[in-house]
């Protein structure tokens, strides 16, 4: 029942990989859930500096960008799951519009709020770019529990 680039595979894969610490460190729902959470901290810590060392032009800048970036952190998660699921070697058919379209959609949407002069365009693109150090911490993370997992299996 599961194929290749099925992300959900079926219960009796998931029962066995509860067993070993690793898999569900690394299970893709586990990973997705902590960098979607990753990047509400980025956002929310860069909001609280911006409010105390910067204008109101860069903090709505900023909210605005990291709401983009969770938008498009959403969509392009369920597109990929759309190809994954497909599992054909040939991506769906509009699969690359999708993409493009997701890109046309967040930058309309941040060169209209940038033309109202009420957000600071920089704030908007270092919000939507709250992904990068999202991922980061997780692949910190990951690489941490992955060490001290292998420490602990040397003793």
């Amino acid at each position: 029942m599961s194929d290749e680039g099925d992300l959900q595979g079926p219960a009796s894969e998931n029962q066995s990989s509860d067993d070993d610490p690793a898999q569900t460190l690394t299970a893709p729902e586990a990973v997705e859930r902590r960098v979607w959470r990753n990047i509400f901290a980025v956002v929310a810590l860069a909001v609280v500096a911006a409010a105390i060392f910067a204008d109101l032009k860069f903090m709505l800048g900023l909210v605005l960008g990291g709401a983009l970036a969770l938008l498009n952190y959403k969509w392009l998660n369920s597109s990929l799951r759309a190809v994954l699921v497909a599992g054909d070697q040939k991506a769906p058919p509009g699969t690359l519009i999708k993409f493009v379209v997701r890109w046309l959609v967040i930058a309309a949407v941040a060169w209209a709020a940038n033309r109202t002069g009420y957000f600071n365009p920089v704030a908007i693109l270092a919000g939507l770019l709250a992904t990068a150090p999202a991922v980061a911490i997780e692949a910190a993370y990951v690489g941490y529990k992955s060490f001290a997992m292998n420490k602990g299996e040397r003793r």
